[in-house]
């Protein structure tokens, strides 16, 4: 079993308290969803590009795709190459500017300003379904990684990541 050494542990408390203190240092600021998700504007569009793709690596992808090389060798390397990375490249370069442009700030939005109301209400419900599947499955695997390196009970480590998607 893998254990933190005293240094990694530290880093990563330090971690959290600046993450923590970041977000009651601009919780005032931030009173609408403009202000919330593109920072009022004055964040350019290649750093909320970049924010989304740095979004998309969590514990599932820590889990997943190290099993997947695991079991699959370098398939899986190429699949991730081919298939992921072109397309969050594609949205941080080409879609985010664009959603930037048209003062939208979701998929939905947009859906909503290109095809109206219904296309928007489609795709806020499947991705409302969506979300309520995977999270068990991130909590889940987010309490594996902690359960291996931390060596915390599985139960615990589940409680703990239920705790963490609540603040989010």
């Amino acid at each position: 079993m893998t254990r933190l050494n005293p240094v990694d542990v530290l880093i990563l408390l330090l971690y959290f308290a600046l993450v923590i203190f970041i977000g009651f240092y601009v919780k005032g600021s931030t009173n609408t969803s403009e202000e919330f998700f593109l920072a009022g504007r004055e964040m350019s569009a290649w750093v909320a590009g970049l924010s989304f793709v740095s979004a998309n690596l969590g514990s599932l992808e820590l889990m997943g795709w190290a099993g997947a090389a695991y079991q699959y060798g370098m398939l899986a390397t190429h699949w991730y190459w081919i298939g992921a990375i072109p397309a969050m490249l594609f949205l941080g370069i080409v879609m985010m500017p664009f959603y930037y442009i048209s003062k939208t700030h979701s998929v939905p939005g947009y859906l909503h300003l290109r095809f109206g109301e219904g296309a928007r209400a489609v795709s806020a419900v499947s991705f409302a379904l969506m979300t309520i599947l995977m999270s068990g499955v991130n909590m889940y695997a987010m309490a594996v990684v902690m359960q291996t390196v931390l060596g915390w009970n599985l139960t615990f480590s589940i409680w703990v990541a239920r705790g963490q998607w609540r603040c989010t």
